[in-house]
């Protein structure tokens, strides 16, 4: 049964809670500042200021780079932004992508968000962008983050030690992986 998204922002892929749509660098610049500022998430994912000039900036950039691909996290229920998700460093050649997702809305930590946006974002790189191999990386102290990853499939490989200073100290990196087979065994 097709669900009527006609009140949905460019939806582009549609889950239970959540839809994926492409972000508008003018309209969303601000909200992707003030994530990539924020100090929980910044502790994770960003060390530098970003203005909201810098953020449109970035986000443009991000669009005219073809080996990354990025979306907004938006709420069914109001349409709001509550994050991103994406593929970097996508490799054609070895079909394979490094997966990230945040959820910038801190209200809505631990309720399944990101693990929700995680199975949209793989079923799109595993079924339509027909990649063999999807990575993530989270530092240890992300607990969240790796819990996420481990629910929607990922494997754990290993840990990097100490590759990430934060904050005058170095953290280990946990590394997850999920192959298209292994993928292809949980539909």
């Amino acid at each position: 049964m097709t669900q009527d998204t006609s009140n949905f922002q460019n939806p582009f892929i549609v889950g239970e809670r959540l839809y994926l749509r492409p972000l508008e660098p003018a309209q969303d610049n601000h909200l992707y500042s003030t994530w990539m500022n924020d100090e929980e998430i910044r502790r994770y994912f960003s060390v530098y200021p970003t203005s909201d000039t810098r953020g449109k900036e970035r986000l443009d950039n991000l669009y005219k780079d073809t080996r990354h691909i990025l979306f907004g996290v938006a709420l069914k229920e109001d349409n709001r932004l509550v994050g991103l998700v994406g593929l970097k460093d996508i490799n054609v050649l070895n079909q394979s992508a490094e997966f990230y997702v945040i959820i910038g809305d801190r209200n809505l930590h631990g309720k399944g968000f990101g693990t929700e946006a995680t199975r949209m974002m793989l079923r799109y790189g595993f079924l339509e962008l027909n990649l063999n191999r999807i990575q993530t990386q989270d530092m240890e102290e992300n607990i969240g983050g790796w819990r996420a990853d481990e629910k929607a499939g990922f494997k754990h490989e290993g840990t990097l030690r100490e590759l990430i200073l934060r904050f005058g100290k170095y953290h280990d990196v946990r590394v997850y992986s999920l192959l298209k087979s292994e993928y292809l065994e949980t539909l």
